[in-house]
């Protein structure tokens, strides 16, 4: 399925296999993920729990502060080194496993940020009426525009940049987590796609971690063109390094790619199947998407959403309200709700030369009611990842 316009999911299946493939990478692997340039800081990587055992202590809400407790155009030249990708063969296939788990709300995190899997599940529990994630780092984070000067002050045009949702969305969520919260923070490097696509879409750019034009550049430029994890290289459904699928017209990222990239990075450059599994739109109701968006905030950490920007009635913020089919599918991240307001929170890293109305994103409201709708007008149904 392809789309138009900015920072939209793309989902490729190829023929799927009978049988349900689960990754696992019991241990830490040798070698580091590829990075953009070896003057790059690296991802740390951590040491969590085995997936079947139980937390070493309580698990615990690391949600932030405020809680009232209750009971664009294609390429003008040919690519000098177009995409390959490798003969259909297997396809992409979720971890059922990790979902059943999700589910029955057996997967928790520890008093350290680590992910475990309980043995049987807890009992229920009552959520705050409000929570919103600390948000005081995390709302500064903006993709870089597509044409402007980098961090060393080179001027640059790439449209690809306008595409870099889903790197965005996932630097926003590694943020939240103990094995990447640094290299969020302070990944910078020279960055460049792994082909190239012709012109204005082939920029080397060098971005630092904090800018005034917006924080974790660099690491979601690294994301975006140089993030690959191992147990999926040269696979069919990820035949290059970085989450854009750069075989599609033009690049997006596959929702399946996102939610491995994210999970391997969680959980140290160790598993695939770590935390967060997919929930597609036409499975979702407005009521599952509230209580998912409750246990993770619990948890301490955000809901990844895939959404059309506007649905004729309904946009979101810092978007334009549209028909659909003149709107875009988009990735952004619930990092609150209010309950009794009926809101969420919600931040997006698409700012200026990236959304329609050309200002700074960042962190706000809108109604529950609304954002559900937008998930079911995204046109690739990718729902969302929790």
């Amino acid at each position: 399925m392809s789309r138009s316009g900015p920072c939209a999911a793309l989902t490729v299946f190829a023929v799927a296999l009978a049988a349900v493939l689960v990754w696992q990478v019991p241990g830490a692997l040798s070698g580091p993920v590829a990075t953009p340039d070896a003057t790059s800081p690296g991802i740390a990587v951590g040491s969590p729990p085995p997936a079947t055992q139980t937390p070493t202590a309580a698990p615990t809400d690391t949600a932030a502060a405020t809680s009232t407790a209750i009971s664009t155009p294609r390429p003008t030249a040919a690519p000098t080194n177009p995409p390959i990708i490798p003969a259909a063969g297997a396809s992409w296939q979720p971890d059922d496993v990790l979902i059943q788990a999700k589910n029955e709300g057996r997967v928790v995190r520890d008093s350290a940020g680590h992910v475990a899997i309980l043995s049987a599940a807890p009992g229920p529990r009552d959520y705050p009426v409000s929570v919103q994630l600390d948000t005081r780092w995390t709302e500064l984070m903006q993709e870089p525009p597509r044409t402007g000067v980098d961090d060393k002050g080179v001027a640059y045009t790439d449209y690809n940049y306008s595409l870099f949702c889903g790197a965005g969305a996932a630097a926003v969520v590694l943020y939240y987590w103990p094995a990447t919260k640094s290299a969020v923070t302070t990944k910078a490097g020279t960055f460049q796609e792994p082909v190239d696509l012709g012109t204005n879409r082939f920029a080397k750019t060098y971005w630092k971690a904090t800018d005034a034009g917006g924080y974790g550049r660099g690491m979601i430029l690294n994301l975006a063109e140089s993030l690959w994890p191992t147990p999926d290289r040269n696979q069919y459904w990820w035949p290059q390094p970085g989450l854009m699928m750069w075989a599609a017209h033009p690049p997006s990222t596959n929702v399946q790619n996102l939610v491995d990239g994210i999970n391997w990075e969680a959980s140290g450059g160790t598993r695939l199947n770590y935390f967060y599994v997919i929930v597609f739109a036409s499975d979702l109701t407005a009521s599952a998407l509230l209580d998912h968006v409750h246990a993770d905030i619990a948890m301490g950490v955000p809901v990844v959403i895939a959404a059309r920007t506007s649905d004729g009635k309904n946009s979101l913020p810092f978007w334009s309200v549209k028909p659909t089919k003149s709107a875009v599918n988009h990735f952004v991240t619930v990092v609150g709700y209010d309950d009794a307001a009926k809101t969420y929170s919600v931040m997006d890293t698409c700012g200026k030369t990236c959304n329609d109305r050309n200002v700074r994103s960042g962190v706000r409201t809108m109604s529950q009611a609304g954002l559900f709708s937008l998930i079911q007008a995204e046109s690739d149904n990718d729902g969302i990842m929790w």
